[in-house]
């Protein structure tokens, strides 16, 4: 008998699409079920996960259990409030899902290859006086001062995508010495207050085994920029940095030179400012013009890394700018610096992903270990659907896969150099 070939048809249905999608997600379930110690508490989270995956209006206990078949959201209350479970398992669970998943051959989203470690918050809007860490504070969520909790984020872009792999509550100071407000709340005695960059720093030590191996870069916004123990604290791990900062933000010692703000009103030129895109959006390209400068250093010794002011406007606003500093090997190229804070708005790339789609505010819980045990669950659920749209980019090819990246500028000049206006063009 004569054996004929497998006919394969070349495009993939919708159905199958879907098929696929569907074994994947239970592949997931499995693999993260072991972090559970009973079977009914495995069958509760994967409930909950389905669920926050799931076309639901909201995703708070109700729905999700309505969603699940049940008729009560006792099951999913416990699953978030009186279970024991390792959610920090969960969460390092995640993260490793999502190094693994986002994995991008060394075409990744910063200088060297690797991807960028981005830090951001954003605001959940809650009332009242029980829920643990609300306050009157300020929002960019929200655009405003409001009532909310503060989640501290860590995003890991690469050229496959984002995804959000940590998080951390803040507390202000009227929640952490007031110690039985914070019990009644279920916050730990151990936990005291703790400013965002220092638990940004905190977030980061934990992350750094994990991710793969080659330059790491961190991107962060004003609010961990500006602190030099933050930046400290990167440099000590050898971490490469572009991060934002205030416009009067010292630079140089000599007097009228120390503001970074002054210093590219005087030293850069109408024709240095050079266009290049910062990467896709859900809005634009995100094409800014960029004026970059290596600070001199005459105590740099032998085989030490550069520094850099960094100056970004728009064009049709060239007196409205934004300021950055970085630091790093000194042989980084212009226009690979400019993709390290490019890249910082994919943190909030993924965090509107998990608000929209995987439930990540819509929690209806009070305590402190059910902010972190929902959160860490729509993290995961988020992952989830950056990794399968990784994975579907890589399957369409390349001109499919460039869509989660950004795109690496070519032809471009940039020019590094000092004040004194010397540079080497690329």
């Amino acid at each position: 008998m004569q054996v004929k070939l497998l006919d394969v048809p070349e495009s993939v249905t919708d159905r199958e699409r879907a098929e696929e999608w569907s074994d994947q997600l239970e592949e997931l379930i499995m693999r993260a079920g072991k972090i559970f110690p009973r079977v009914e508490l495995e069958r509760r989270a994967a409930l909950c996960l389905r669920g926050l995956l799931a076309p639901v209006s909201r995703k708070n206990g109700w729905q999700l259990s309505e969603h699940g078949g049940e008729s009560t959201p006792w099951g999913q209350q416990h699953l978030l409030d009186r279970s024991v479970w390792d959610v920090d398992g969960l969460r390092d669970f995640t993260r490793r899902y999502v190094v693994e998943g986002l994995a991008d051959d060394g075409e990744g989203a910063g200088p060297g290859g690797c991807g960028v470690l981005v830090v951001d918050e954003t605001g959940f809007a809650k009332r009242g006086k029980t829920s643990a860490g609300v306050a009157r504070q300020y929002s960019g969520a929200q655009g405003g001062v409001f009532p909310c909790q503060i989640g501290v984020m860590a995003a890991w872009a690469t050229g496959a995508g984002q995804a959000l792999i940590d998080r951390e509550l803040y507390l202000p100071k009227e929640w952490t010495a007031d110690r039985p407000r914070c019990r009644a709340a279920c916050v730990p005695d151990t936990v005291g207050f703790a400013t965002k960059p220092r638990q940004a720093e905190a977030m980061i030590s934990r992350i750094l085994p994990d991710l793969p191996k080659g330059r790491v870069w961190v991107a962060a916004d004003e609010v961990y920029g500006r602190e030099g123990a933050f930046r400290g604290f990167l440099e000590e791990h050898r971490l490469p940095y572009v991060v934002n900062v205030q416009a009067n933000t010292t630079v140089l010692p000599r007097p009228g030179w120390r503001h970074i703000a002054r210093l590219v009103a005087r030293c850069a030129a109408e024709g240095e400012w050079v266009s290049l895109p910062a990467g896709p959006s859900q809005l634009d390209s995100r094409t800014w013009q960029w004026w970059v400068r290596q600070i001199p250093d005459p105590e740099a010794g032998p085989g030490a890394w550069a520094r850099w002011i960094i100056a970004r406007r728009r064009e049709d606003e060239p007196e409205a700018r934004d300021y950055y500093l970085g630091w790093g090997p000194v042989d980084t190229d212009g226009e690979e610096i400019v993709l390290v804070p490019g890249a910082r708005w994919r943190v909030e790339e993924a965090i509107k992903l998990a608000k929209s789609a995987c439930g990540l505010a819509d929690y209806e819980v009070r305590s402190f270990h059910g902010w972190y045990r929902h959160i860490t669950l729509a993290q995961l659920a988020a992952a989830f659907l950056a990794v399968s749209d990784a994975q579907a980019a890589r399957e369409d090819g390349p001109l499919a896969a460039s869509r989660f990246g950004i795109p690496r500028a070519v032809g471009t000049d940039v020019h590094t150099g000092g004040p004194d206006g010397s540079h080497q063009p690329r």
